[in-house]
């Protein structure tokens, strides 16, 4: 099994509707699902609209990289495509930043938006820095 953790954001349309929804469909992907509260958050990294953000642990027995995969043909499904990227819209964003107890996305682990959600959920792992 691969213990994920798991952040979401959207900063565009119905941002709650987007995370929650990405939730839902996590929580059908994950066994041991926890999910933070939502939240709103500054951009970080660029001028744009506030984010609504969640994080959420589970585990898997799909290998990391497909479960990633999964992850990004969801954003694309849900319209995170070349031109919203360049205009800074994210209508969905799912990012693994933790694996396993290892941190995968160091910039992210450091940021406010999310370790707000992941500090909020009972009992998270530890990880290596």
């Amino acid at each position: 099994m691969n213990s994920l953790v798991i952040s979401l954001g959207a900063n565009c349309g119905n941002r709650e509707r987007a995370v929650s929804e990405a939730m839902l469909w996590l929580s059908g992907l994950l066994s041991e699902f926890k999910a933070s509260d939502i939240y709103e958050t500054l951009p970080v990294g660029h001028a744009g609209s506030n984010y609504i953000n969640g994080v959420v642990t589970g585990e898997t027995e799909l290998d990391v990289e497909t479960f990633d995969r999964l992850c990004k043909e969801y954003e694309l499904n849900h319209g995170r495509d070349a031109e919203s990227r360049l205009k800074n819209l994210v209508p969905v964003d799912i990012d693994i930043v933790i694996a396993n107890g290892h941190i995968m996305r160091p910039k992210d682990y450091g940021c406010g938006f999310f370790r707000k959600g992941y500090f909020s959920i009972a009992g998270c792992p530890a990880v290596e820095v």
